[in-house]
């Protein structure tokens, strides 16, 4: 109850400013103070688990050049120890039986940590395998990490509550009324939605709650939304049926707020919805791509991998500076004393969003949601959630 109580109120609390380090706003890596220290003797090997086959294969080839780029980061500045920063990649295969057996692959072998993690259950089946210290990077699912059944493992990405929390506060800043919530496409985005309405008690003030097919007549939720005077409407479900539902009401004469969750920061969200897509907003994960100062980072890696970066290769990035910094405070490879120094990382190691921060429960206590709108037919920072002003 503690880590939550405490993540509550950081989700509210000032960090995006904070963007620092290699992985921040410089164009190349961030020289040290001092000479560089020569590698001294040997390597110092990280896990990394992705989803090298299948499905999501591209995004695991994303997570595992994220992790590459960080790797080479560091050995600009001398590597960990003294000693030449290298990984050991594993497919996970987004699936639960490929991973168990990636792990443990992973876990008879001398790291410094793994990480890794696209999907919840490849993620959940690692995190209770390895006995490493295990930073997993885009699943999410609080249930995945434990402080007694998986110690070593940690996640680095905000969760669906976190997410919830994060509409919240937008409609605070939108200074919201009256909310209207609809949900489509099943049991993820209805619980969402049901979150959404659960913090945002008592204002707004719900006045309307549709949980709905994703093939409904979305013009008649429309107008049942509308019928309760919403001031706000916020959506959680596929890009499609967002950009359907902001059209019906948009044609309806709706002027308030449309705000979307993260599925809505899609193509298929601005061709579905046309001209009514302007002005909505999208609560979402950072990314590259939406945050500017990510922008000359994004830079090198692109010069670097010839493609444009994706969220999982920011987030594998930030997750190997982490545990190089775990590594770095306890002075040796031992699992043990490195996962004990995950929780009390020194400030300004580096990274995005000013470094991790882990809670009592092992989620990650400062998520990096922020709020988008559509301007001119694409999406572009609105609200860092995390002003100066908090």
């Amino acid at each position: 109850m503690q880590g939550r109580t405490t993540r509550l109120a950081g989700a509210l609390v000032v960090l995006l400013a904070a963007l620092a380090g290699c992985g921040g706003s410089k164009d190349e890596p961030s020289k040290p103070k001092g000479p560089v220290t020569i590698w001294k003797h040997g390597d110092i090997a990280f896990g990394v688990l992705a989803p090298l086959s299948g499905a999501q294969g591209e995004r695991g080839r994303d997570l595992v050049d994220g992790a590459t780029f960080a790797a080479e980061d560091l050995n600009v500045r001398g590597g960990v120890l003294g000693k030449r920063v290298k990984l050991v990649t594993r497919d996970d295969g987004c699936a639960a039986r490929t991973s168990r057996a990636s792990a443990e692959s992973l876990a008879g072998l001398e790291l410094g940590g793994v990480l890794g993690g696209v999907c919840d259950s490849a993620a959940s089946v690692a995190a209770r395998t390895l006995d490493q210290p295990f930073l997993v990077t885009a699943a999410n699912s609080p249930k995945i990490v434990d402080p007694k059944k998986t110690p070593t493992a940690y996640l680095t990405n905000g969760t669906p509550y976190q997410s919830a929390l994060a509409a919240v506060h937008f409609f605070g800043f939108k200074q919201s009324l009256r909310l209207a919530v609809v949900s489509a496409g099943g049991k993820g985005p209805e619980s969402l939605a049901k979150a959404v309405l659960g913090l945002a008690s008592p204002a707004p003030k719900a006045v309307s709650e549709q949980h709905v097919a994703e093939d409904a007549d979305l013009a008649q939720v429309a107008r049942t939304a509308l019928a309760a005077k919403p001031d706000t409407v916020y959506f959680a479900g596929p890009p499609e049926a967002s950009g359907k539902l902001v059209a019906a009401l948009r044609a309806a004469g709706f002027d308030g707020a449309y705000v979307a969750s993260a599925e809505s920061e899609s193509p298929a969200f601005l061709a579905t919805a046309g001209d009514a897509a302007q002005d909505a907003f999208v609560i979402a994960p950072a990314s590259p791509q939406n945050l500017p100062e990510a922008a000359a980072w994004a830079k090198r890696f692109a010069a670097r991998f010839k493609r444009a970066p994706g969220r999982d290769a920011m987030l594998a990035y930030d997750a190997l500076r982490a545990l190089a910094q775990a590594v770095t405070q306890s002075g040796e490879i031992d699992p043990t004393r490195n996962s004990a120094e995950l929780p009390r990382l020194k400030d300004g190691y580096g990274g995005f969003l000013g470094g991790l921060r882990f809670a009592q429960d092992h989620t990650v206590l400062f998520d990096s949601n922020i709020a988008l709108t559509v301007s001119g037919g694409a999406f572009k920072l609105d609200n860092a959630l995390r002003s100066a002003q908090g």
